[in-house]
């Protein structure tokens, strides 16, 4: 798998993901005053989730927590900045959080999150300059450009 060529030092990345996490001192949710972009990050790999948001708040985001896409749906908000999911999750898909949130945005940013290699192929209709996929595992420098490129 390519994966090691891309990570030749797992131990490193998961260092500094470690760090980025007990960087991070922000709120786990959004409160009702928000400073900066708001995001919201779907992942039902705490980890993963965890980590996504303690990058983004560092980086001054609002950051919005749900660990499934019903709980996304929920909790999202009328005005968002960013959806960070999961593709694949319990009863409702990172794909179709993306769908319904876009019904209110059109022009709503997405980036999708898998460690399937496949899953690309399957984000359907997401297709677009504000839309990206990152595969699992990946550096914390492609998270951050890929945000970066989706939401300038």
């Amino acid at each position: 798998m390519e994966t090691s060529n891309r990570f030749p030092d797992a131990a490193a990345i998961q260092r500094r993901a470690t760090a980025e996490l007990h960087a991070s001192s922000g709120p786990k949710t959004n409160t009702a005053r928000t400073v900066g972009p708001v995001a919201l990050v779907v992942d039902d790999e705490p980890f993963v989730r965890t980590l996504v948001a303690a990058v983004l708040r560092r980086r001054g985001w609002s950051v919005i927590e749900a660990l499934d896409g019903s709980s996304a749906l929920a909790l999202a908000p009328q005005t968002l900045d960013l959806l960070v999911t999961d593709y694949e999750m319990p009863v409702i898909s990172g794909v179709t959080v993306a769908e319904q949130l876009r019904l209110r945005d059109g022009r709503l940013p997405v980036l999708v999150l898998s460690g399937r290699p496949d899953a690309a192929a399957g984000m359907r209709g997401l297709r677009g300059p504000r839309t990206a996929f990152v595969g699992k595992p990946f550096p914390v420098e492609e998270l951050i450009a890929t945000i970066r490129l989706i939401t300038a």
